[in-house]
C-alpha cells in the first residue's frame, strides 16, 4: 500500500472511532461507507474486474458487491468462502438502512437509537470486510 493510502486510512480509522466514542454517528455511517467501498474496489482490483463505468466513475457499491458475488474470477473456493453470499447479503441490508436513514435525515423526530445502531453495525462490517478483503486481496497479489 503506498504511503498516501496508508496515511489516508489511518486518518479514516481514526477519525471513526472518534465519531464512535463522542456520538457521531453519522459521520461514523459515511466513513464506515467509505471504508467498505473502497475495500469492494479494491477487491476488483486485484481480481482484474473492470468496476468503471462508461463515464469513468467507480461503479455504485451495489454494483460492485453484485460484480464480487457474479464474476468468474471470483468464484473459485477461497474466495467464496471469505466473500460469502451472507457477507455480500450483510452488506446489502446495513446499505439500505444506510441509504434509509440519509435519504430521511431531516424528518423528525430523529431517532438516535437507530442512528447509533446503523454505526455499531457499520463498525462491525467495516472489521469484517476488511479482514475478508485483505485475505482475498493477498491471494490474489500472489497468484497475479
Amino acid at each position: 500500500m503506498n504511503t498516501q493510502k496508508y496515511e489516508t486510512y489511518k486518518s479514516i480509522h481514526e477519525s471513526l472511532s472518534k465519531a464512535l466514542k463522542y456520538g457521531f454517528y453519522y459521520e461514523a455511517i459515511f466513513l464506515e461507507y467509505a471504508v467498505i467501498e473502497d475495500r469492494l474496489a479494491s477487491v476488483l482490483k486485484y481480481a482484474g474486474i473492470p468496476y468503471i463505468d462508461k463515464n469513468g466513475q467507480d461503479v455504485s457499491i451495489s454494483k460492485k458487491l453484485n460484480l464480487i458475488e457474479s464474476r468468474k474470477e471470483l468464484s473459485d473456493k477461497f474466495y467464496r468462502d471469505r466473500l460469502t453470499k451472507e457477507l455480500i447479503q450483510e452488506c446489502r441490508d446495513w446499505i439500505k438502512e444506510r441509504n434509509d436513514l440519509i435519504h430521511h435525515m431531516a424528518n423528525l423526530p430523529y431517532d438516535s437509537e437507530l442512528v447509533q445502531k446503523v454505526a455499531v453495525e457499520g463498525n462491525e462490517l467495516v472489521k469484517k470486510v476488511k479482514n475478508k478483503s485483505a485475505s482475498v486481496i493477498n491471494r490474489l497479489k500472489k497468484n497475479a
